[in-house]
């Protein structure tokens, strides 16, 4: 059996076409509940912000635009950064290679120094409750007191969707292969988008119960998920009711945001 390339190479592999999953309507009608609940917990001029699992800063941007003035960002893959780099290049953004899965006190980042950490789909990599804790410890070792987490995750509850599964034409997405981890704490699965060029990688949801145990064991306090809801139906025109039921029932992927105690 072929051996799985790490993270870091696959993340490598898709850097340069990365952005366009933005253009799927599974994907793209989390940009109006991202940005209007950054808002409503804003104001953030002046605010220091860490992206963890940054990728090509699509959340940094979205954060300088609100007005922060530290933006940093991490990643585990040099080709997301790189790309990161070359989008904003005079954006004034501090990028780190490391996996956020590991302690990143080799980054010299100050404890409890950020008053926003936030992170597109990093909760989708830990394979395991340990990968799950140290991603959470992380989070709570750099915020602030009181401060904020904002991130997007796999909706828990509909694992393998029939409208992600069934309506690759229609909402640009859909999951395969799915398969229970080892450890039995969640599943791993293949994500493809309808793009041109291809993009496609593995993902993996753990059981609500871990994702927020190990967040509370780590001081976060006050967890809630937010779903995409009637505010989105202006990022993707001129769809009918029926378009959107299956595709509003059946979210892929939602809002969770918590506080450090």
């Amino acid at each position: 059996m072929a051996s799985v390339p790490p993270k870091g190479q696959i993340y490598d592999a898709v850097a340069s076409d990365y952005d366009i999953i933005w253009s799927v309507a599974a994907v793209k009608i989390l940009f109006p509940m991202l940005d209007g609940n950054l808002r409503r917990l804003g104001p953030w001029d002046g605010a220091s912000v860490l992206d963890l699992a940054c990728g090509t800063g699509f959340g940094l941007r979205e954060m300088k635009k609100l007005g922060a003035s530290r933006l940093v960002g991490v990643d585990i893959s040099d080709e997301m950064l790189a790309v990161a780099k070359q989008t904003s290049p005079d954006a004034g953004f501090e990028l780190y290679h490391a996996d956020c899965s590991q302690p990143l006190s080799h980054l010299g980042l100050k404890e409890q120094s950020f008053d926003l950490i936030i992170a597109m789909w990093l909760l989708n990599y830990p394979e395991d409750r340990a990968q799950m804790a140290a991603m959470w410890k992380n989070i709570a070792t750099y915020l602030k007191p009181s401060g904020t987490f904002v991130g997007i995750i796999q909706n828990q509850d509909t694992v393998h969707p029939t409208s992600m599964q069934g309506k690759w034409d229609v909402y640009g997405a859909r999951e395969t292969n799915l398969q229970d981890l080892p450890s039995g704490d969640g599943v791993r699965m293949h994500i493809e988008f309808n793009t041109e060029p291809r993009v496609e990688f593995d993902t993996f949801v753990l059981k609500k119960e871990i994702l927020e145990s190990e967040a509370k064991k780590a001081g976060m306090v006050d967890l809630e998920y937010v779903r995409p809801g009637e505010e989105v139906k202006s990022e993707v025109e001129g769809k009918d009711e029926a378009w959107w039921t299956e595709l509003l029932e059946e979210y892929p992927n939602q809002l969770i945001i918590t506080t450090k105690a």
